[in-house]
């Protein structure tokens, strides 16, 4: 009598050893797609967190989504598939091969347990290279692992059963009007509350302002500016003042002139603990120098 098993799933005729191959260009498709449609939900889950995060500009919020998508129409094929092939189907096959030997063939949860456990250890090496700091590596591990397991079990579904891709987009589609709702309710209902920069006038800029890297920026009452070791090697003294550059309190500015360097800083914080930022990256990739009191 042989041992082998069979393997049964809805709609599909018997097929003998175990389940259906996962590595057909049925599941890379629909795992590429899910990583698409997963990217955008990511974008737009980070847009509502951002509304609350401590910032020198006002931030893009949930529309970030919306900007992110001809990026992913123009490139994010290539990516998505890459994705799959290099993640999203070893992490199915990986579920089965510890499903056959524990619980039996192919359980479908086994698919989150090994989904977390990888993207564990794609955090854990991330973040000894980038060092990003606990909460962004949080954040990158909780994305990575709702990404993974989502992509997976759809590729999954479509080895077993067949084209999802309708229902990839159909799921994404009522994840992303989740999202806005929740998001929507949290912010309106006070639940979470969006950021704003204190207002802060020129007597509560005068003191001694570090970068907490030796470099050192002093506001005096009398519009004097002394500057040691801030960035650029920039050291002497010259002026400083503040002024409005809009209506709102994003758009408060502290101008100094120091020698041969001058700065325009941006103010963030809190009332308590406010900061000094000047930008020095691109215009569509930010750096933040940042200076603290």
């Amino acid at each position: 009598m042989s041992t082998n098993t069979a393997w049964y799933a809805p709609g599909r005729a018997e097929v003998a050893d175990g389940p259906p191959n996962v590595w057909t260009g049925r599941a890379i498709a629909t795992g590429a797609v899910a990583v698409c449609v997963g990217t955008v939900l990511a974008f737009e889950v980070y847009g509502f967190a951002e509304l609350a995060m401590d910032a020198p500009t006002p931030p893009d919020g949930p529309a970030r989504a919306l900007l992110v998508l001809p990026l992913l129409l123009c490139f994010g094929g290539p990516f998505a598939v890459l994705v799959t092939l290099l993640l999203t189907l070893p992490t199915v096959s990986a579920a089965r091969w510890v499903s056959a030997r524990t619980t039996g063939p192919d359980t479908w949860w086994w698919v989150p347990v090994v989904a977390v456990a990888a993207m564990s250890a794609v955090a854990a090496v991330v973040g000894a290279w980038w060092r990003p700091g606990a909460g962004a590596s949080v954040l990158l591990w909780l994305t990575g692992a709702a990404l993974l397991t989502g992509a997976a079990l759809l590729a999954r579904d479509a080895a077993l059963r067949g084209r999802r891709l309708l229902r990839v987009l159909g799921y994404g589609a009522l994840a992303a009007v989740a999202v806005a709702a929740i998001g929507g309710a949290a912010y309106a209902t006070g639940a979470v509350t969006e950021y704003r920069p204190p207002k802060a006038d020129a007597a509560r800029l005068v003191g001694t302002w570090s970068d907490g890297h030796g470099g050192t920026l002093r506001l005096s009452a009398d519009g004097t500016a002394r500057a040691e070791g801030l960035r650029s090697d920039c050291t002497g003294v010259g002026t400083w003042s503040s002024e409005p550059d809009g209506p709102t309190a994003w758009d408060q500015l502290v101008l100094t002139e120091v020698t041969d360097c001058s700065f325009d800083w941006r103010i963030s914080g809190t009332p308590e603990h406010p900061k000094l930022n000047h930008d020095y990256g691109e215009v569509d990739d930010p750096h933040w120098y940042t200076l603290t009191r």
